[in-house]
């Protein structure tokens, strides 16, 4: 019984927007590192003039010395991820950011951000920095990842 009052009661939780949290490397590797941005956005239903707003949330990703994602096997990108457990989930391309000047030690920074989830997010949701394969559409294990239950209120 005290086991579903405390998940109903973590559900209840409403998060504080704008939240930004850290994603802990899954495995140790090296150096990686990875921060989320979880914000409400204000967009118009088209791109015309004094077409209506809708309230969005977003997710965007920033991941920093990220090893080539052929590291890991057969893998060629990697994707953002979040998901509420047993619900729903979202998927987005990340892009490799050119440095004027790389790091000596290797690695490189990933962005990516979605902004059109319109469900209702949760302590519970986990949010992941994703292996990917772009030919065969395969999502691999997660590298980076994190909850958002830092951002209940």
């Amino acid at each position: 019984m005290a086991l579903s009052i405390s998940q109903s009661n973590a559900y209840a939780q409403s998060l504080s927007y704008p939240c930004s949290i850290v994603l802990k490397p899954v495995n140790k590797i090296p150096n990686i590192s990875g921060t989320a941005l979880i914000t409400k956005v204000k967009k118009p239903y088209t791109e015309q003039p004094g077409s209506p707003v809708r309230e969005r949330t977003g997710v965007g990703i920033y991941a920093d010395w990220m090893p080539q994602p052929s590291n890991f096997g057969d893998y060629d990108q990697y994707e953002g991820f979040a998901q509420i457990p047993g619900e729903i989930s979202w998927r987005f391309k990340m892009y490799p950011v050119k440095e004027d000047q790389p790091s000596w030690f290797g690695g490189s920074p990933w962005v990516g951000k979605f902004d059109e989830i319109s469900a209702e997010l949760s302590p519970e949701t986990i949010v992941s920095l994703r292996l990917s394969n772009s030919r065969t559409n395969r999502l691999g294990p997660a590298v980076l990842q994190f909850t958002l239950k830092r951002c209940a209120e």
